[in-house]
Parts: structure tokens; sequence; C-alpha cells
């Protein structure tokens, strides 16, 4: 995969067995799991209120950046343009 994004959240996926699919990342809304991230972008925290369950989460978060998801799962957050 391969997507330019105005933003791009990560956060750990509290429903992974800890081994597999352990990175959620929210793509201007639209969410995937992938297994490992590597961001070489700037970066800033946020927090969001997540209504369907009622909790605040937190994450690092890039804006206007291009990420490639590879075979592996592996996710690359470089700086767009």
């Amino acid at each position: 995969m391969n997507k330019q994004v105005n933003l791009a959240q990560i956060r750990y996926n509290t429903d992974s067995n800890g081994c597999d699919q352990c990175w959620r990342l929210v793509l201007d809304g639209e969410e995937i799991l992938v297994e490992a991230v590597n961001i070489q972008a700037p970066v800033f925290t946020s927090r969001d209120w997540i209504e369907a369950i009622s909790k605040f989460k937190h994450h690092i978060s890039v804006e206007r950046c291009h990420i490639h998801v590879d075979e592996a799962g592996v996710a690359l957050i470089t700086a767009g343009e």
C-alpha cells in the first residue's frame, strides 16, 4: 500500500496478542493494523475521545505524510509534500 494522508495516527493495538498486528494506523479516519511502524517524519502527540468505547485514546501523530506498508505489514511513514 502507498498512500498520501493529511493525518496519520499511530497507537498500540490492545486487542493484539503481542506478536501480530500490534499497531493501529488511523489514516485520515480509516484504520488498518500493521506489524511494525518506522516513522521518518516530524511527530507530535494527540488525544481523541472514542465515542464507541467512551474512552480517550492517545496517539503518536504525523501530519501531511506518505505511508508505505510492505507485504510483511511493516509501515514506513515519511514526510509528505
